[in-house]
């Protein structure tokens, strides 16, 4: 049974293309707790794509995969002021 799970950080690069069909992107994201996520996003990655810059404010929701990466199914991107 897989096990969702909801974290919060920052992304500490900006999101790299991995595969163009599905759409899937490589996200790393530092959480709170000081530990870097190699996350993984097809569901939405366009958008996510489009919102998601360096040094944004995330919260995502998902699971890790066999291969230990963690797959966002949901996220929020904490609106940038310049």
């Amino acid at each position: 049974m897989t096990k969702f799970i909801n974290l919060t950080g920052t992304l500490t690069a900006e999101p790299k293309v991995i595969k163009q069909v599905p759409t899937m992107l490589y996200v790393p994201i530092l959480t709170v707790d000081g530990q870097t996520l190699h996350c993984i996003v097809v569901q939405h990655a366009l958008d996510f794509l489009y919102r998601a810059r360096a040094n944004a404010r995330i919260a995502v929701y998902g699971h890790y995969n066999q291969r230990h990466q963690f797959v966002i199914n949901k996220y929020f991107v904490r609106a940038q002021v310049s």
